[in-house]
């Protein structure tokens, strides 16, 4: 595992190893985030949650809160599909659907949307997705 980066900008890469993990993926996840977020920055995550088990997200939510109540300067852009990140208290919500980039509500993004839907009505939800004709996000698909 390589890390690089400067004083504003934070890329992570990770090398392949031919070691065999000594812990599980996420987990080695979270400890490079806990390690890097501990200053002033601007750091730019594409899909975290994908290392991360929901408890994890929850436990990465903890983590933003302390870093921007500790440095004053931190910000994060974090490319996400997770209704559990877009969830943050007075997170700006940027939706890249449409033509033009614009600002949402946490209530009409599209995973918050799904997953409301399956958890209120699962069974139907799943009738539909596995029907003839299923109903996905409104629209009849061939």
């Amino acid at each position: 595992m390589t890390l690089t980066g400067n004083n504003s900008i934070i890329h992570l890469r990770l090398a392949p190893s031919k070691e065999p993990p000594q812990t599980l993926h996420g987990e080695t996840f979270f400890t490079v985030l806990e390690l890097k977020f501990q200053r002033n920055g601007l750091f730019l995550l594409d899909e975290p949650e994908a290392a991360l088990s929901p408890q994890r997200q929850l436990a990465f939510l903890m983590l933003l809160h302390d870093v921007l109540r500790k440095h004053n300067d931190a910000q994060f852009i974090i490319s996400t599909h997770s209704p559990v990140l877009l969830g943050y208290p007075e997170a700006q919500i940027l939706s890249f659907d449409g033509e033009q980039l614009h600002e949402i509500r946490y209530e009409e993004t599209a995973p918050m949307q799904i997953v409301r839907r399956f958890v209120n009505h699962r069974d139907r939800f799943l009738e539909e997705l596995f029907g003839d004709t299923p109903m996905l996000f409104g629209e009849k698909r061939d």
